[in-house]
């Protein structure tokens, strides 16, 4: 990835960035499950935008995992329902304005984008390696 790539994941400056990015990788090799990965990426990012554009709401974005729902059935989901509600009901009721233009993974605690932090390992500090 080139750094102009990893700098504008950070953060991007406008929705039209947003777009530009989704129209150019929709449908590309990296994307082999029909942009799924790619539309999660542009939720965030646009996540991140409305944090920063509008610092008087409270904008952040959470993973539920991977829930077992007739949908997932024997694609290996574990977690059950209401164990995918952790991350949504913390942001809501416990984190307060520090969540704003961050991503919580399943376990309610704070994540990278740019690597996967499992369930219980330590939350990531916002430290970025590039």
């Amino acid at each position: 990835m080139s750094d102009d790539a990893r700098a504008f994941l950070r953060c991007p400056d406008s929705w039209e960035e947003i777009e530009a990015l989704v129209r150019k990788h929709r449908g590309g090799p990296a994307d082999s499950s029909g942009c799924y990965g790619l539309s999660k990426a542009a939720l965030t990012l646009y996540t991140m935008l409305l944090a920063r554009d509008h610092p008087d709401l409270i904008c952040s974005i959470a993973s539920p995992g991977f829930i077992a729902t007739k949908m997932t059935a024997g694609f290996g989901a574990t977690k059950s329902p209401e164990e995918g509600t952790k991350a949504l009901l913390h942001l809501l009721f416990d984190a307060g304005k520090e969540a704003s233009g961050c991503y919580y993974g399943s376990d309610a605690v704070r994540s990278p984008l740019h690597f996967m932090r499992n369930p219980g390992e330590p939350a990531y500090d916002g430290t970025l390696p590039f």
